[in-house]
């Protein structure tokens, strides 16, 4: 994001994402492997994705950077789960 800082509904909405990925795949009886076979997304992406972080590393901490999740992967990941993209990371749904 060069040098700009999302705004804080960025940050929660990629939280929301990882915890209603959770929720709605769990709740449909899905394993990870499952949903990454409906979706062609990889499982390590699936549960970063779950985790809310991404492979990226912060130089000082060493820690995994913030999730990221691309809008493509968002509407593959609805259609999959049986929902909307906006049901995974509206904060008001």
């Amino acid at each position: 994001m060069s040098g700009r800082q999302p705004p804080p509904a960025y940050y929660r909405a990629a939280e929301l994402l990882g915890k209603r990925v959770y929720d709605r795949r769990t709740a449909l009886g899905m394993t990870q492997e499952q949903l990454a076979e409906r979706t062609g997304i990889s499982r390590n992406q699936i549960q970063n994705i779950e985790k809310n972080r991404n492979n990226s590393k912060d130089p000082e901490t060493g820690q995994p950077g913030p999730g990221n999740a691309r809008l493509d992967t968002i509407f593959l990941l609805a259609q999959a789960l049986e929902t909307s993209p906006l049901d995974l990371i509206d904060p008001e749904g």
